[in-house]
């Protein structure tokens, strides 16, 4: 079964869930989604018997997560998701494989009272629970930590807003090590024996050390063939630890020196806003299904011709200074580009990205890319 979510349902998603005739949870959402398509939707009531059943559950949001905690009978998934879900209770599960990593729960109210001189920089400050980077700060020095505090003033009750307070609570916020190394996003799934199953892993590209954004993630078969096995192990390891069953993950992550470190995960879904259809465009599988399956892929069939390419999904993330009556020109854009696989425009004025880009490239030839992780994307603006 699947929740869908006001955040965005992409067509491919709308394709599946038509042609599969998937159970879809009805709602608001779900029958505008499904306004021109024949979804298998299914009351509450409905769900609720289907659950009893063992129907798995995905979700294209964690707003949904509140009806899944509620209507599930699942309790080893259940207890996934809480685990998962809350970064200060996922930190404490890792203890028990990292005990010399650092990390510290801090009352927002109490965040302006800290001495900074006592904090071991650099570090990452964010909210024990949160989504898309929102009141994510990596803190430097000490004019990092007064503008992150600034921040959090500042937008706190606009977060409040714009998101489920289950998504964002700014009642509790993390102190904890600034992770080194290459960052990684995977999508995953823990079967009925609690095993991990991994359908795509991604390259989160920065343009610095102090850039915590999403603009690029890129997947491919040297990434996968190099990832696949060592991360299956550690997610195994730590699921002994959990106990997570028929349960979605999309997991960040960062590796330095064989060494793997959880940065946060987002249980019930895999990348947001469907950007899990990358691996659709990539190698040609829809994500969802695999898990609502119970399938696993074949990684050298799927890989198969794929070896010299990098699949990329963008984040058209607006510059600084947005005007209101500023025009973002979508045609450059992908003329800048060897392949565009998709482009999903978004309303700005409603959104908080120009939209979203998947491209293949040559990998020999990443220059296209390395172009786009800089840009301020104002270079595509028309005034």
């Amino acid at each position: 079964m699947i929740i869908l979510d006001k955040q965005y349902v992409s067509r491919e998603l709308k394709d599946y869930l038509e042609t599969s005739g998937v159970p879809v949870l009805r709602s608001d959402v779900s029958l505008k989604a499904g306004e021109d398509r024949r979804f298998n939707l299914v009351s509450d009531e409905e769900a609720d018997a289907l659950l009893a059943k063992g129907e798995r559950i995905y979700t294209t949001c964690e707003n949904s997560l509140a009806w899944v905690l509620s209507h599930s009978p699942d309790e080893a998934m259940k207890k996934g998701v809480a685990l998962f879900k809350d970064k200060a209770a996922f930190r404490r599960v890792l203890a028990e494989i990292y005990p010399d990593f650092f990390f510290r729960e801090v009352p927002a109210a109490e965040l302006e009272a800290l001495d900074f001189h006592t904090l071991k920089t650099p570090f990452v400050l964010k909210p024990s629970v949160g989504f898309f980077s929102v009141g994510v700060y990596t803190v430097f020095n000490e004019d990092d930590w007064k503008r992150a505090l600034a921040d959090i003033r500042d937008h706190s009750r606009e977060w409040e807003k714009g998101y489920d307070r289950r998504v964002v609570s700014n009642a509790v916020f993390l102190l904890e090590e600034y992770i080194k190394g290459e960052e990684y996003a995977v999508d995953f799934y823990y079967n009925g024996d609690g095993k991990a199953v991994i359908l795509n892993i991604f390259h989160h590209e920065f343009s610095s050390p102090e850039d915590v954004s999403d603009r690029l993630y890129c997947s491919g078969a040297a990434i996968i063939r190099e990832h696949l096995e060592p991360f299956t192990q550690f997610f195994n390891r730590m699921n002994e630890r959990i106990g997570a069953r028929n349960l979605p993950v999309h997991l960040e992550l960062r590796t330095n020196g064989g060494r793997i470190v959880p940065i946060e995960a987002n249980p019930m879904r895999f990348a947001g806003w469907c950007l899990t259809d990358l691996a659709l465009h990539a190698y040609g599988i829809y994500t969802y299904d695999y898990f609502l399956s119970d399938r696993r892929p074949d990684w050298d069939a799927l890989l198969s011709g794929r070896e010299d390419l990098l699949y990329s999904f963008i984040v058209l993330n607006p510059p600084a200074g947005l005007r209101d009556d500023d025009v973002f020109d979508y045609d450059r854009l992908c003329a800048s580009f060897r392949k565009v696989m998709e482009l999903r425009r978004l309303d700005w004025h409603k959104e908080p990205v120009f939209g979203f880009l998947f491209t293949e490239t040559e990998a020999a030839n990443r220059k296209e890319l390395d172009h786009i992780l800089v840009s301020d994307l104002s270079e595509y603006l028309r005034r």
